[in-house]
């Protein structure tokens, strides 16, 4: 239990461990808006009792973060350099987490991924086909730009981050961007969906607690340089997620 400060201690107190990769996460963006106090403990003050005790036993701590801690106001990819203003409980509480671990001292490698699918059940895909089975119209917003990103790219990615020592922050999201609507026609696309139709809809026509920027795309080139490796295009990314 990462919200418990005794258990957090005890663990990595005891083991001879050299990084600790946090996967934990609350991510339930319209919950979160009425669940303030959850959202808020799992996703900011649990990161505190891990990075105090990361920094005290000498272990590198390996977090993810999220591109919801922007605006969407920026007419370019967001670098890692531009200011953060979250428009929701979600992204205030990764923006939390953030800067917590930032100012504990300890060693980190705060990832940044946007729009995650390829989890079983989890994801914008996964809703697509369970939407699919209730209906053959799907409406999806077509003025909500980011970048998917394959959960499958992620940890291959982040081994090579711990391999070459690096530190920081930086964007691992897949390369490129497009709406939501754009995904959800590629992917249906790929998937021979004949019958079903998918229609593009403003963002403000859906009833939703939390508000969510209409432009949050990353820029992952800080990353590949460092790394010296090619981050695929969402495209590729979803052809990929489509063959597991």
């Amino acid at each position: 239990d990462i919200s418990s400060k005794e258990q957090s201690e005890e663990i990595l107190a005891t083991g001879n461990y050299n990084v600790l990769i946090n996967c934990a996460a609350y991510t339930d963006v319209e919950r979160a808006e009425s669940n303030q106090e959850a959202c808020m403990n799992i996703n900011a003050s649990a990161v505190k009792h891990l990075s105090d005790q990361c920094k005290k036993n000498g272990i590198l701590l390996v977090h993810f973060s999220t591109d919801y801690i922007f605006d969407g106001e920026s007419g370019a990819p967001y670098v890692e350099s531009d200011k953060p203003n979250p428009l929701n409980v979600y992204g205030a509480s990764k923006l939390e987490g953030e800067r917590i671990i930032q100012t504990s001292g300890c060693r980190h490698l705060i990832g940044r991924v946007s729009w995650l699918f390829g989890g079983q059940e989890v994801g914008f895909t996964s809703k697509l086909e369970h939407w699919r089975t209730q209906t053959n119209l799907l409406r999806v917003s077509s003025d909500e730009v980011s970048t998917p990103t394959f959960a499958g790219h992620v940890p291959v990615l982040i081994s090579s981050a711990i391999q070459r020592n690096l530190e920081g922050i930086f964007h691992i999201n897949n390369t490129g961007s497009c709406s939501r609507y754009e995904w959800a026609a590629f992917y249906a696309d790929l998937n021979n969906w004949r019958k079903t139709i998918i229609e593009p809809a403003v963002l403000s026509s859906f009833k939703m607690k939390a508000h969510r920027p209409h432009f949050s795309a990353m820029c992952n080139k800080q990353f590949q340089n460092l790394c010296a490796t090619s981050i695929p295009h969402w495209k590729e990314a979803v052809m990929e997620s489509c063959k597991n």
